[in-house]
């Protein structure tokens, strides 16, 4: 859902709504006197934003103490109002969280305006193809001028996959989006973890980048996206050997994915079937 988001702005600045990821966000209502404001893109795409005294993952923080649970079930307005108002961002690190996926893909809402639609349609419909619905959740009751949308993101397996070759398209054809894909990969940020779980692609991986996990260990001088989801779903594209890797799964063991991850994903990525 991150990473699909992700693919979305690049399409909303691909049509004009934004300019670039390094625009700095300050028109946008929501996010006044919160430490949001004025950032640039770029720094949320990256996690990097300095708001890791205040969430982590999908728990919000008070100085790095647990205050609340999942941070999605809310609209931003709700979260903007209740948690992070006349915050201060601290030195920017790498610190993955919901919260900053969803700044970028209600503020691409914002941005594209009654058009949000259209681009979603052009994205999935037109141009992945995509045989089945797919659909991003919305948060239940409220409105969108208060960011209800959400990044989790539902399709079918196939679909998935179809999705996916429109990215590495985008890349190996260098349309604008393509060129979006290759900006984020250029700026993307030492993730600098402690703990580095091989199993997981998330952890498997040493830079982010644009909601995108880079730069598997082990793996040096490849041009692989990686996307980590709920339940242990991997989905992971080398953009220069057109070599794409998806697994489709609903459950988690204890943390560990009910599969061999080295046999079934890191090494089909790495050297083929």
């Amino acid at each position: 859902g991150k990473s699909l988001a992700s693919y979305v702005l690049g399409h909303v600045i691909c049509a004009g709504y934004i300019e670039n990821v390094d625009t700095k966000i300050t028109d946008w209502p929501l996010i006044k006197k919160t430490l949001y404001h004025d950032q640039k893109i770029i720094d949320l795409l990256n996690m990097n934003s300095g708001d890791q005294k205040y969430v982590y993952d999908s728990v919000l923080l008070n100085e790095g103490q647990s205050v609340a649970g999942e941070a999605d079930t809310k609209d931003i307005a709700f979260y903007m109002n209740m948690y992070f108002l006349n915050t201060k961002k601290s030195k920017p690190k790498y610190n993955y969280n919901v919260i900053n996926t969803n700044l970028i893909f209600n503020y691409a809402m914002f941005k594209s305006g009654e058009n949000f639609q259209k681009i979603l349609d052009k994205i999935f419909q037109e141009k992945a193809r995509i045989k089945d619905s797919v659909y991003f959740f919305r948060v239940p009751n409220r409105l969108s001028e208060n960011g209800d949308a959400q990044n989790m993101f539902y399709a079918t397996r196939y679909d998935y996959l179809r999705v996916a070759k429109s990215i590495m398209d985008d890349w190996q054809n260098d349309t604008c989006v393509g060129k979006y894909l290759k900006t984020i990969y250029k700026n993307r940020i030492k993730k600098n973890l402690s703990d580095r779980k091989k199993f997981r692609v998330e952890y498997a991986t040493r830079s982010y980048g644009g909601q995108f996990h880079l730069d598997i260990i082990g793996i040096k001088d490849r041009k692989i996206f990686g996307m980590g989801g709920y339940g242990g779903q991997q989905i992971l594209i080398d953009m220069e050997k057109s070599r794409i890797v998806i697994v489709n799964t609903i459950h988690m063991n204890k943390k560990r994915y009910n599969y061999n991850w080295k046999k079934m994903v890191y090494d089909i990525i790495k050297n083929g079937v």
